[in-house]
């Protein structure tokens, strides 16, 4: 920087120095400009004109700029790039300044402290990520400031670090704190690089004693009862980062809670992608997921917490089973809940609203839309006050009707205000007499200027008029003929020819009225709704508390509404372990499925005979949906909601490991097989026996041998050592054979049906193991050349006709990977068994597919309910029917063979 800079860019740079990571708004008169690297990547970024400015120095200095009134939107744009902005006010009275006019920054607003209304996603909270590490623990603390939500986690080294990853997943912070010199490691950076978009990274470095900050977090939070003094040490950093960027006050950030309190089930980041819960593996929108299905809610603050209740399911039984009665009592009153919802949809988002309140960015349609709200509550009570559910009851309890803020805002705020208190007209008139009488000056002033016309012929008894100049403002001018009598306190101004012009105090003081009167009421307009605005922050925790309660009962609305429409059950909770789910569908699928109807499905989990159930059967048959379904079908259980099926029995999980589908990691150099045995290493450290693995397609990324031994080890690891409830499917179908050798594995294929060379797949899953994959049907399916599939049938058919293969299969023997010996009859592998402590063991036939062996091929016609029809046919007496009863039931039997069939 040269040192010939003018005052202006003096007074900037000095500011600039403390704000070096910021885009600085620089306030000149009725704009905000920016300067050097700040314009040049502002003009970039927002596609405005690049200009120049004189510093003092021989080149301009680059510039760019936008108006202060319409600065909003462009700041919107900049934050949700990951910009930060920090902005520059004039702190003084240009009329009164000497010299320069001192400028400050008021506000910094930063991607994860944006309050604007248009700046975050309605229905999606926008949390912010803060990072402290102590000798013992790194402490974890998110934190949406547009709701006054905190929620923190104590992770100890040494503990699983895939839950930072599973965090912040889960959360999606669009800004991560770090306090201090902290390292984030390059595998939590790769990870914030590839799965956080624009996420901004703020190094927090407070130069206050730890002894401080803990006492800030601990007198905050004073109500979140004991915490631990690193977690305290962490809230504390929070707060004063907080108070650093947003520089008001910050007490509607109150309502604190731990990440994890035992009682929640554990979605990690896989499973959150594999299963689409709230985002889609295609564009990471939510068409097409869990959430959009679920999703009735009707007002922002409801959208968001049922979010948090499908990414974060509920394990306790008890509390499940209240909201699964707050849901039935909804549907089997459906005239209230039609009220209720009609009621619902008039309330806005009075819980962000709350916290422009608190930090002083509230706008006039803000408090419109929070009186609009608060008029509606004690309706809503009203009607929801009927319902005799434990939880819907506690619910409304919760709602208070606010009568005296919504009576302040009611009398104070115009029926429409303007959008802005500088285009006047939002105190409603009738609130305050002295700016009734300013704008009844304003609008007629003619009327006054009358009225004191008449005033004062009526005092003096001599012809007066009024008028008025440029030079001397108002006056009365009297006739010379009359001038004898005018009244000492007329104060003569100007004589004319005919008459002489007077001004009086009352005059003067009108005109000083009339001109001034602007001003006037944009100023009284401003000091009054400053207090309206700190009478309505007094009441912001008890508002927010009702905001809360709406969000619940919002929810629970909401699924029921979903529920009855979509024909869901109520599964009845359980905890023996037991998991029965009859005519199970998959709520995505069946409802965007649009040109077939969706085929239920059966799946029986437990820790007795079916704790493991290895699924086989060709590719697009229906297996990963299956999988998925289960899957989807617990987290809609555990969150209380109805699932779509026709019974089940569920007992909770307390976590969901999926293994699904094939993808690389190029940004951080990982091949798809290392992600498959990244994930699927993370699956067996961490699963337990009370969780439910969904894998699929164990092994398939690499050599035929090598997956296949993957694949038998994993089965067997689990089956040995887990024992959680699994739904393994593979193309492997030689594993099939270790059903005889696990007792709580069972074998399931998907059934088909071949005529000649056509295969339907009946999408039905069955007791029973597959001999083939029917890969050349799939491949004719996605539309494969002819050509090729003809040939493909060719080496088939040469494959399978050859000679027994030759090959070992490895085994793990004491730490060391040995080749054994291979014998066996064609199409099979024998695998040794042998117990590297005892020398002794067993040998098991794997099947390899041929054709020839038969041992587990399923029927050609298989069918759920072929067994139960036949049975139902060779119980006919057909002798004894009537025509009428022979019709009956033979429209039975076709009914039951068709659903069979999937038709």
């Amino acid at each position: 920087m040269s040192k010939k800079q003018t005052p202006m860019m003096d007074q900037y740079f000095s500011i600039k120095e403390k704000y070096k990571e910021e885009l600085l708004f620089f306030r000149l008169g009725d704009f905000y400009e920016l300067f050097y690297d700040d314009a040049l990547t502002a003009s970039r970024e927002l596609n405005i004109t690049l200009t120049g400015r004189n510093s003092g120095e021989a080149e301009k200095a680059p510039m760019c700029g936008v108006p202060y009134h319409a600065a909003e939107s462009y700041i919107e744009k900049l934050i949700k790039k990951g910009y930060k902005v920090a902005i520059c006010e004039q702190v003084e009275d240009p009329k009164e300044a000497k010299g320069i006019v001192k400028r400050d920054v008021i506000r910094v607003i930063t991607p994860g402290t944006v309050l604007t209304e248009n700046g975050t996603e309605a229905r999606e909270n926008n949390f912010l990520a803060l990072f402290y590490r102590t000798d013992e623990a790194l402490i974890l603390v998110f934190c949406d400031v547009s709701t006054g939500e905190v929620i923190w986690d104590r992770i100890n080294h040494g503990e699983r670090q895939s839950a930072i990853q599973d965090a912040l997943t889960m959360y999606c912070p669009s800004e991560i704190v770090t306090v201090g010199s902290l390292p984030l490691g390059k595998e939590l950076q790769d990870f914030i690089d590839v799965q956080l978009e624009n996420v901004a990274l703020s190094p927090f470095m407070p130069n206050l004693p730890v002894a401080d900050v803990r006492e800030q977090g601990m007198i905050h939070f004073a109500d979140a009862g004991l915490l631990e003094e690193d977690v305290l040490e962490g809230l504390g950093y929070l707060l004063t980062y907080l108070a650093t960027v947003i520089k008001t006050d910050i007490s509607h950030i109150n309502y604190i809670h731990p990440l994890h309190i035992g009682d929640r089930m554990v979605l990690d980041t896989s499973s959150l992608r594999h299963l689409e819960v709230t985002h889609n593996l295609r564009d990471g929108g939510v068409k097409g997921t869990l959430l959009q299905v679920l999703d009735k809610t009707l007002t922002p603050m409801g959208a968001r917490l049922l979010k948090q209740w499908v990414e974060s399911p509920l394990m306790d039984i008890h509390h499940i089973e209240r909201r699964q009665r707050a849901i039935t009592e909804l549907i089997v009153k459906p005239t209230e809940q039609g009220r209720l919802r009609e009621l619902l949809k008039l309330i806005f988002d009075f819980e962000r609203i709350l916290a422009r309140v608190e930090t002083g960015s509230v706008s006039p349609r803000d408090f419109t839309s929070l009186r609009e709200s608060l008029r509606i509550l004690p309706d809503l009570v009203t009607i929801a006050g009927v319902f005799e559910s434990t939880l819907l009851q506690e619910t409304v309890s919760q709602i208070d009707c606010h009568t005296d803020v919504y009576d302040l805002l009611n009398r104070a705020i115009a029926e429409q205000p303007a959008l802005t208190l500088k285009d006047g007209r939002v105190i409603r008139d009738g609130f305050n007499q002295e700016l009734d009488d300013l704008r009844s000056m304003a609008t007629n002033s003619q009327e006054w200027l009358h009225r004191l016309e008449e005033e004062a012929r009526s005092k003096t008894g001599i012809r007066l008029k009024t008028g008025y100049n440029k030079v001397f403002g108002y006056y009365f001018e009297v006739s010379h003929a009359n001038a004898a009598d005018v009244p000492d306190y007329f104060i003569r101004k100007q004589t004319l020819a005919n008459a002489e012009r007077y001004i009086t105090p009352e005059l003067k003081e009108f005109e000083v009225n009339i001109l001034s009167a602007k001003d006037k009421i944009i100023s009284l307009e401003q000091k009054l709704y400053q207090e309206i605005r700190e009478s309505v922050k007094a009441a912001v925790k008890p508002i927010q508390a009702t905001a809360r309660a709406l969000a619940n009962l919002d929810v629970l609305s909401g699924l029921a509404q979903v529920a009855y429409e979509e024909n869901y059950i109520c599964p009845t909770m359980t905890m023996n372990g037991q998991i029965t789910i009859r005519d199970g569908r998959h709520p995505v699928i069946e409802k965007f499925l649009k040109r077939e109807v969706f085929v239920p499905n059966d799946v029986t989990l437990n820790h007795n005979g079916e704790e493991f159930l290895l699924i086989t059967g060709p590719n697009m048959a229906g297996k990963s949906t299956y999988m998925r379904q289960v899957a989807v079908l617990m987290i809609m259980a555990q969150i209380g909601s109805f699932i779509p099926a026709r019974e089940a029995v569920i007992s909770p999980v307390d976590r969901i490991f999926t293994r699904v589908g094939a993808s690389d990691d190029i940004s951080t150099g990982q091949s798809t097989f290392m992600v498959e045995m990244k994930e699927v290493a993370y699956i067996l450290n961490n699963a337990t026996s009370n969780s439910l693995l969904i894998l699929d397609e164990i092994g398939r990324g690499t050599s035929t041998f090598d997956g296949l031994s993957i694949a038998q080890a994993v089965v067997e690891y689990i089956c040995k050592h887990i024992h959680g409830k699994t739904l393994f499917a593979t193309h492997y179908h030689e594993l099939i054979c270790l059903e005889e050798q696990y007792v709580k594995l069972k074998n399931y294929t998907v059934a088909v049906k071949e005529k000649g060379k056509d295969v339907v797949f009946l999408r039905r899953i069955v007791r029973g193991g597959a001999d083939r994959s029917y890969g050349i049907h799939v491949a004719k399916l996605a539309g494969l050349p002819n050509s090729v599939l003809k040939r493909a049938e060719v080496i088939l058919a040469a494959l399978e006709g050859s000679a027994t293969e030759q090959a070992a299969v490895s085994h793990v023997n004491n730490g060391s990977v040995r080749e054994a010996a291979m014998t066996g009859t064609a199409g099979q592998v024998i695998i040794n068994n042998t117990d590297p402590q005892t020398g002794t063991g067993t040998t098991n036939p794997v099947h390899s597919g041929n054709s020839n062996d038969t041992t587990f091929s399923m029927p050609t016609n298989a069918n759920l309910f072929t067994t139960s029809v036949l049975d139902d046919l060779l119980a006919v007496d057909v002798m004894s029917l009537t025509p009428i009863e022979a019709l009956n039931v033979l429209y039975k039997l076709q009914e039951d063979a068709r659903k069979g069939g999937g038709r």
